[in-house]
């Protein structure tokens, strides 16, 4: 099984993977400069960009958690909803959580797969 907990908004991720008991994570940071001229379609294909980097990590995924404190989270799943259909599916949550600490996210993430019966 693949098990993700993603925290999430609109230019850091930081993924954690549950596997056998363990857990590993890894960050994205989206690149480009965020400068407010006005040109919403080019902020929006950054972030396009920014959230296929982060789906692509999640290649396989059979569990998903979405965790932020605003927007970014809710845009993320309305991206694989738009195009990674599959991990789409196989989201389990999309929480608030206010800039928790990365055990804080672990222990979060935990209590929601077990509410879900799901074993990390």
């Amino acid at each position: 099984m693949s098990i993700y907990a993603i925290l999430i908004d609109s230019e850091h991720a930081k993924v954690f993977d549950f596997n056998d008991g363990e857990v590993t994570h890894h960050a994205y940071h989206r690149h480009e400069p965020q400068h407010h001229t006005g040109h919403s379609q080019d902020q929006e294909h950054k972030s396009e960009h920014f959230f296929h980097q982060v789906a692509e990590h999640l290649t396989g995924a059979t569990h998903l958690l979405l965790m932020g404190s605003g927007l970014g989270k809710e845009h993320f799943k309305t991206h694989l909803e738009s195009h990674h259909h599959d991990l789409a599916k196989v989201i389990v949550g999309v929480e608030t959580v206010d800039h928790p600490t990365d055990g804080q996210i672990v222990a979060h993430a935990r209590e929601s797969f077990s509410k879900h019966h799901i074993s990390v």
